[in-house]
C-alpha cells in the first residue's frame, strides 16, 4: 500500500509502507522524514491493524493476569479455579546454509582449481534459526467439577470459548494442546 506525504513546496509524493522510518528526496531537493507506518496508517484514515494474538497472551501471561472470565467456560458456574494449558503454537528450527555436497562437487569441477576449493569445501556460514518458540502456558477458568472430567479431547473447545485463545487457536491451527498438572 501506498501513502501520501506532503513537502514544504505543496508537492505530495507517495511512499510505499517498506519506506516508513526512512527519507525520501522530494522533486524540489528537500529531504523528507517518512513517519512510522502507525503514523502513516493514522493520517491516512486508517484504524490501526488489530494486535497478535500472540503478542496478547504474552503481555497477559508476562502481567501474571487471566482472561476477564471469571466462570467456568465449560458449564458457566461462577469460579476462581483456573487450569494450565500447554499450548505449543510454534517452534523455532536450525537450517544449515551451508550447499549440498553433490552441488559443492559439481561446482568445484567446474569452476576450477582457485575457487573450487572454496566451493568445494563450502563456506563456513552460521546456520539460521527460522521462526520463534511460541510455548505458553494458557491460564482457563474452570470449576473443580469440570476440571475431573476434562479430556484432552474437549481442550480446544474449552479454549475456543475464550475470545482471545480462540483467536490464537485460529493463527496457529496446528497447535499442539495438553493439561498441565494442576
Amino acid at each position: 500500500m501506498e501513502y501520501q506525504i506532503r513537502c514544504e513546496c505543496g508537492h505530495v509524493m507517495a511512499v510505499p509502507e517498506s519506506a516508513a522510518g526512512t527519507s525520501a528526496r522530494c522533486g524540489c531537493g528537500r529531504t523528507l522524514v517518512v513517519p512510522s507506518l502507525r503514523e502513516l496508517r493514522r493520517r491516512a484514515g486508517l484504524s490501526e491493524p488489530p494486535l497478535s494474538p500472540a503478542l496478547e497472551v504474552e503481555a497477559l501471561l508476562y502481567a501474571g493476569r487471566l482472561p476477564e472470565e471469571d466462570h467456568c467456560v465449560l458449564c458457566g458456574a461462577v469460579t476462581d479455579h483456573c487450569i494450565y494449558c500447554r499450548t505449543e503454537c510454534e517452534r523455532a528450527y536450525v537450517t544449515d546454509s551451508k550447499m549440498p555436497f553433490l552441488v559443492r562437487l559439481f561446482g568445484g569441477f567446474l569452476s576450477g582449481i582457485t575457487f573450487g576449493w572454496y566451493v568445494f569445501l563450502g563456506d563456513e556460514r552460521e546456520p539460521t534459526v527460522c521462526g520463534q518458540d511460541r510455548v505458553y502456558a494458557l491460564p482457563l477458568r474452570v470449576c473443580n467439577e469440570c476440571a475431573q472430567a476434562l479430556s484432552p479431547d474437549i481442550l480446544c473447545d474449552a479454549l475456543s470459548r475464550v475470545p482471545l485463545y480462540e483467536r490464537l487457536l485460529k493463527k496457529y491451527p496446528h497447535a499442539i494442546l495438553s493439561l498441565l498438572g494442576n
